[in-house]
C-alpha cells in the first residue's frame, strides 16, 4: 500500500468553497503537490491541525501546509506540535518552533545574513515606543508582534505619529514581545520578493506588490502576486540563507526587500507553513515531491537499521 502523507491545514480550509479564490488556490496547490507525490507512490489526506479525532502521536508523515491561524492559538499549536513524533514532520520540529518567533531574525543576523535592522521590545518593557525610536534614530517605522502573521497588529508609523501611539503601544506590549524595524520604502513601489527553496534548490520566485496607498503585500489586504524571473544572484542568496540554517530545512521560503542602497535584505524566512506559489510555476512542484520522497526513504532506512 502507498504511504500516506497528512497535509495539515486549519479548520477554515478543510472544505472547498466554490467562488472563494483564496480557498480554491489552497486546494489547487495541495492538488498539484498531491499529484506529484502520487507519481512517486504516495497518497495524501488533508486534515486540520485542530482535529481532535486524530491520534497525532501515531502519524508517520506530516506536511504542514496552511496552518495560517497558528499565531491566534499559539499555545495550543505548540502543544499540538509536541504531540507529533520526532521524525514525522518534513521540516524538523525544532526548526518549526524556532521559526514561530521573529527572534529568529537576530539569529540569522549573527550568521552574517543581512536582515532588515530589527530590535526586539520585550513584553511589558517600561520604555515608551517613542524612546526606542528616538534612540534608534528612526523617522519611519514598522512595529509588529514577534509571533504573528498576515500583518496581525502590524503598524506603520511616521515620526509625527509615534509619540501619540505610545499609550496604545504600551497596552499591546503588555501582552507580548514586539519587533521594531525601520520602514523600507521599496515595499510600496517594487514590493517584496519571495524565493522558494525546495530540497536545497531555489526553484522559483514571485513578486508581491501592495495595492496603491498600502504597504502590506498580503493578498488579504489587496496585494497582488506576480511571477518573477530568478537571477543567479537571487538563487545564490536564497540557497545560502537556507543552507546556513541547521538542521537544514527540507523546504522553505526566503522573503527579501531592497534597502535604500539597493542591497537585498531578508525580511522573513518561512519554514512552518510557507505559501509556495506552485500555481505560478506548476512544474516546480516536482522538486518538493522528490525532496519529500528522499526524506521518507531516509526515514525508513534509519528505522530499518539494526
Amino acid at each position: 500500500m502507498s504511504k500516506l502523507i497528512y497535509f495539515v491545514t486549519e479548520d477554515r480550509y478543510i472544505t472547498l468553497s466554490p467562488g472563494n479564490s483564496y480557498i480554491e488556490n489552497i486546494f489547487l496547490e495541495d492538488e498539484l503537490l498531491g499529484n506529484a507525490l502520487a507519481s512517486l507512490g504516495y497518497r495524501y489526506k488533508r486534515v486540520s491541525w485542530r482535529n481532535r479525532s486524530i491520534n497525532w502521536e501515531n502519524l508517520e508523515f506530516v506536511l504542514i501546509r496552511t496552518t495560517w491561524d497558528y499565531f491566534d492559538h499559539f499555545e495550543e499549536f505548540n502543544q499540538w506540535l509536541q504531540r507529533l513524533p520526532p521524525k514525522a514532520c518534513m521540516n524538523p520540529k525544532e526548526l518549526i518552533s524556532w521559526n514561530t518567533d521573529k527572534h529568529y531574525l537576530l539569529d540569522l543576523a549573527q550568521k552574517g545574513i543581512q536582515i532588515i535592522p530589527s530590535t526586539i521590545i520585550p513584553k511589558q518593557h517600561p520604555n515608551p515606543l517613542s524612546q526606542w525610536v528616538t534612540e534608534l534614530k528612526y523617522e519611519h517605522i514598522i512595529i509588529k508582534p514577534t509571533i504573528a502573521g498576515a500583518a496581525r497588529l502590524t503598524y506603520r508609523l511616521q515620526a509625527k505619529q509615534i509619540k501619540a501611539f505610545d499609550l496604545e503601544f504600551a497596552k499591546l506590549n503588555a501582552q507580548e514581545d514586539f519587533i521594531l524595524q525601520p520602514f523600507v520604502s521599496s515595499v510600496t513601489n517594487f514590493g517584496e520578493l519571495s524565493l522558494m527553496v525546495l530540497g536545497g534548490k531555489c526553484t522559483h520566485a514571485v513578486q508581491k506588490k501592495a495595492k496603491e496607498g498600502d504597504f502590506r503585500v498580503q493578498d488579504d489586504f489587496g496585494g497582488t502576486v506576480h511571477h518573477f524571473t530568478l537571477t543567479t544572484e537571487l538563487v545564490e542568496l536564497a540557497e545560502m540563507v537556507i543552507n546556513l540554517i541547521q538542521p537544514e530545512p527540507l523546504y522553505g521560503r526566503v522573503d527579501i526587500l531592497r534597502n535604500d542602497t539597493d542591497q537585498w535584505m531578508v525580511s522573513e524566512v518561512e519554514l512552518i507553513e510557507p505559501e509556495l506559489w506552485f500555481r505560478t510555476a506548476p512544474s516546480m512542484v516536482k522538486y518538493l515531491a522528490m525532496a519529500i520522497h528522499t526524506h521518507i526513504q531516509d526515514h525508513y532506512e534509519n528505522h530499518s537499521s539494526p
